[in-house]
């Protein structure tokens, strides 16, 4: 994995990356030499906290389980910086309605924020992964089976062009369909074919999108590798069809998930196993994949290799996220850089008094300055809840799902009433920085409502418990202005704010 700058072995800067996955929890540490990420610490603690999961609540053991391997995580990332390390949780703590309280837990042990991200964005930091640790070239397809979920990326040159999650998992098919522990025929096919459904959606997007190679990722298809070899007794150049429907006779042959060969598949994977390879056996059948390539990298080394740009390249992806949708939806730039330019003004002079000096508040108001006006695409009637909605909605890579509520949040109240029990729960953010973005927001959009160029604001602070705006002379003069800013001062001061200008 290469990053565009040097350093010295003597100062290596170093980063880590922590997956919360339905199985297992993943920790890899790497340090910048030469320009290149170099790995030198992974530890894997098998959790099985989607086994847990019933009616999408997480059981007391499973959060038990989870919270003590994030201790053992913790210890390993003593002395390291809060911006240096990134944490992502994905498909069963998507699904948990209870999150909240593992999320809480785990914060009492773990000193570093928990990223609950999207089946599509993992996809994304998952092709990242493999396509930063690959030396392949053209159209590849990337196939991550996880604990809950599989994830598709197809994608070419490092750039993903096909996203998607399909809840179809190891555990989740064997919990599904061998939930006693039989194996037999029956149940097996059953779970191949609502496999080879699940995956319809992709097998009509590669009709007309052709691939190269196909690699897989994750630990399920490591294992059905690692089993492949022990039974060939040689390392073959991947999985084909017939290798994999030999694991499914071999499967059957067992008839439960206890007589399985304890040499050929490891006690932790025993009973996720048959659920894992009729998931790739369905993938195979509706994909008609011919062989599949296992591949070590994953989505922990695309969220490593995504957090070092951003440390040290300042790549923040979602800032390309926030250009992209202004484009899609065809926002008026002009007016957009406008409010951008107010807002930052305002941000400037009362962020360090308000405490809202972290960059990820920076890029959330960033994105709610530019794309506020999104859902004029929608109607100017009611434009705050379309933008609000198509921002709670929307496909947005970099961002993890509750950054996207937060902004979506923002958004959706820039203008009229403030509802705060609408407001959502938040756990990265807390609703006095969700209200303090939204003053701020609201204001750089009334200052610039006549869409005009031109100079209105001299400076904002803070006066004891109330920001106090300095207009320009000709702003003074601004009788409907006035009216604005004098109608927004009451909405303000219900939240427990005051505002003077």
């Amino acid at each position: 994995m290469k990053v565009s700058k040097k350093t010295s072995n003597s100062d290596a800067k170093q980063f880590a990356a922590l997956d919360i996955g339905s199985n297992s929890f993943h920790l890899i540490i790497a340090r910048l030499v030469e320009g290149q990420l170099q790995p030198i610490f992974k530890f894997k603690q098998p959790v099985q906290l989607g086994e847990g999961l019933s009616n999408r609540h997480l059981s007391d053991t499973a959060v038990y389980r989870g919270v003590e391997a994030l201790r053992q995580c913790a210890v390993r990332l003593e002395g390291f910086d809060r911006d240096t390390v990134k944490v992502v949780a994905t498909h069963t703590l998507r699904k948990a309605k209870n999150r909240k309280r593992f999320l809480a837990e785990a914060a009492k042990v773990l000193p570093f924020p928990i990223e609950v991200i999207s089946g599509r964005e993992e996809a994304r930091l998952i092709f990242r992964g493999v396509a930063e640790t690959s030396s392949e070239s053209g159209a590849q397809l990337v196939i991550d089976i996880g604990g809950g979920s599989t994830e598709f990326a197809v994608g070419n040159k490092r750039q993903p062009s096909f996203l998607s999650s399909r809840s179809i998992g190891s555990l989740a098919f064997s919990k599904q369909f061998f939930s006693s522990g039989k194996i037999t025929p029956k149940r097996f096919d059953k779970a191949v074919v609502s496999a080879r459904q699940h995956v319809e959606p992709i097998a009509n997007y590669l009709a007309n999108h052709p691939i190269e190679s196909v690699f897989g990722t994750s630990g399920t298809i490591k294992a059905i590798y690692q089993w492949i070899i022990k039974r060939e007794g040689e390392q073959p150049m991947g999985i084909t069809y017939s290798q994999l429907h030999a694991c499914r006779n071999e499967l059957i042959e067992a008839e439960s998930v206890k007589k399985i060969n304890k040499e050929w598949v490891s006690p932790e994977r025993r009973e996720s196993i048959a659920g894992g390879v009729a998931v790739l056996l369905g993938i195979f059948e509706e994909l008609q994949i011919e062989r599949l390539t296992p591949h070590d990298a994953a989505l922990r080394e695309g969220v490593l290799y995504e957090l070092a740009g951003e440390v040290l390249l300042h790549q923040d992806v979602r800032e390309r996220t926030i250009y992209s949708l202004a484009q899609r939806y065809s926002v008026d730039s002009a007016q957009a850089e406008r409010v951008w330019s107010t807002v930052q003004m305002i941000w400037a002079g009362i962020a360090d008094s308000w405490g809202i000096t972290e960059h990820d508040l920076v890029v959330m108001l960033e994105g709610a300055a530019k794309l506020h006006e999104v859902g004029l695409s929608i109607s100017a009637s009611g434009v705050q809840k379309h933008s609000g909605y198509i921002l709670a909605h929307a496909y947005m890579p970099g961002f993890n799902a509750e950054e996207q509520r937060f902004l979506s949040t923002v958004v959706r109240f820039f203008r009229k009433k403030i509802q705060t029990t609408e407001f959502p729960d938040l756990t990265l953010f807390s609703h006095n920085q969700l209200i303090k973005m939204m003053i701020i927001l609201r204001l750089g959009v009334i200052l610039n409502s006549d869409r005009q160029s031109k100079s209105v604001l001299n400076k904002a602070c803070v006066n004891g418990n109330a920001l106090q705006l300095a207009l320009s002379k000709r702003a003074k003069e601004d009788s409907v202005l006035a009216m604005q800013l004098d109608c927004e001062a009451k909405t303000i001061q219900r939240l427990g704010y005051e505002l003077l200008f």
